[in-house]
């Protein structure tokens, strides 16, 4: 996993996860914002999974898909 874009997706998380939030990972169940932290810091499956969903979202917002889903 690249060093910056694993600090990114913690920076996120600690910047717009309020701490009583689970956020669910796919199939994967539910997860504190500590236990997120946890995975993507280990880099494990679910980890890499949540960093996946930060880079779709990341990416959505930067090219527009975002804003025109929210337009429809």
């Amino acid at each position: 996993m690249n060093k910056d874009i694993k600090e990114l997706v913690l920076w996120r998380l600690e910047t717009s996860v309020p701490e009583h939030f689970k956020l669910s990972v796919g199939g994967k169940g539910s997860f504190t914002k500590q236990e997120l932290k946890e995975h993507v810091e280990k880099e494990d499956d679910i980890g890499k999974a949540f960093v996946d969903i930060q880079l779709n979202f990341i990416k959505a917002l930067t090219n527009g898909e975002f804003s025109k889903s929210l337009a429809e």
